[in-house]
């Protein structure tokens, strides 16, 4: 007697839908692990396909006022290198400027650990073991050195930086024929090629506008440093800057140096200032001002874009804390948009348009019951 025969409410199908469900996860988990492993390769590959995203309504209005597709190509190729160039040129002064600045604050440091010391132990009470495992655990260096790993993780600096350059190339080139190619696939996969055609569209959205609110907060930053005088002023607001692409957690990586350091530097005066301005302008501009203009069309709720980059950093690195947001929009694409049977999922990642609506119509509907009901009462 078989399984269904003994299970007369068994539903027909039941067990070879949970068994695909089954294999599509554990599918998906070794797709992941392939990922993590091949994380130096999928990292500057993602980025170049961005920045080719972001560049490339350039040359559409080169070739709509008559320049020849190869020269405007060849100027949105140049124009990514120009901006690699300036970013790797930054940084390398700042990996220089960092390594005269750290030697020259060694003895601030002992003091400052000296002062932690006491503090943990006259004021808090707390026992000597206690306070040496503490102070002990405390080492700047690491957390400066960790700062400037992240700054040079976010382009690869060496093999890496040519290998994206390649990339960039290589995609700017071919992009000349993406067009006709989506067009022939649309015939037969309409809702894939609209999917990827919204993902560009959002992935654009979010870098050309995290670029502008980023530079100007980096520059807010920069004035404030200089005219604090806080050495190292350079590398702190680039570091705000490049940290203005991860979502949430961004903002702490640059302020923890930037104060250290102004607390090294100029005291609890300083160290005051920076972590004062540094709140202001993070909570006006980076979580008031910037998610009006990106978070509207992105569509990502709060919670799955601070999960995305907790778990895109853990599968490549600082590279997937940078590029968490257009990673995730690009799964979305590939899972959920481009199939229609998915769109339920929508609402629940961030697309609630549809929810607001029916919100608003029942607070107008509320509304307009309101004198009817006070005049019955």
């Amino acid at each position: 007697m078989n399984a269904a025969a003994t299970n007369p409410q068994q539903e027909p199908g039941t067990g070879s839908s949970g068994t695909r469900v089954l294999m599509s996860l554990m599918a998906a988990v070794v797709v992941l692990i392939g990922i993590s492993r091949i994380s130096s390769i999928v990292g500057p590959v993602f980025l170049a396909l961005v920045l080719t995203i972001c560049v490339h309504p350039v040359k559409q209005r080169l070739m709509a006022r008559g320049v020849p597709s190869v020269l405007a190509g060849l100027a949105t190729i140049l124009s990514v290198y120009a901006m690699v160039a300036a970013l790797v040129a930054a940084l390398w002064v700042s990996a220089v400027q960092l390594t005269r600045l750290l030697p020259q604050y060694t003895p601030q440091i002992a003091v400052l650990r000296s002062d932690l010391r006491v503090f943990l132990h006259d004021t808090l009470g707390i026992g000597d073991d206690q306070v040496r495992a503490i102070v002990d655990s405390i080492d700047l260096q690491f957390l400066f050195d960790t700062v400037f790993n992240l700054l040079g993780s976010a382009m690869n600096i060496g093999s890496g930086v040519i290998f994206l350059l390649l990339l960039v190339m290589f995609m700017g080139i071919d992009a000349t024929y993406y067009p006709t190619i989506m067009a022939v696939v649309k015939e037969k996969r309409a809702p894939v090629v609209d999917a990827l055609a919204n993902f560009a569209k959002l992935s654009r959205s979010f870098m050309v506008m995290t670029t502008v609110f980023g530079a100007i907060v980096a520059t807010l930053n920069l004035i404030l440093l200089v005219v604090l005088d806080v050495p190292g002023a350079g590398l702190w607001a680039l570091l705000s800057f490049v940290c203005g692409f991860i979502p949430f957690i961004g903002f702490w990586i640059s302020l923890v140096p930037a104060a250290i350091m102004a607390l090294l530097a100029g005291g609890l005066p300083t160290f005051i200032g920076v972590v004062a301005f540094y709140g202001v302008i993070n909570s006006l501009i980076q979580s008031v001002i910037q998610p009006k203009f990106v978070s509207g069309t992105v569509n990502l709720n709060m919670t799955l874009t601070f999960l995305s980059v907790i778990f895109w950093s853990a599968l490549l690195g600082p590279l997937g804390a940078l590029m968490a947001v257009p990673l995730s929009l690009f799964a979305r694409a590939i899972l959920v948009d481009s199939h229609p049977q998915s769109a339920w999922l929508k609402p629940f990642i961030g697309d609630i348009g549809e929810s607001k609506a029916m919100l608003a119509d029942q607070r107008a509907k509320a509304k307009a019951a309101k004198p009817a009901r006070a005049a019955k009462d």
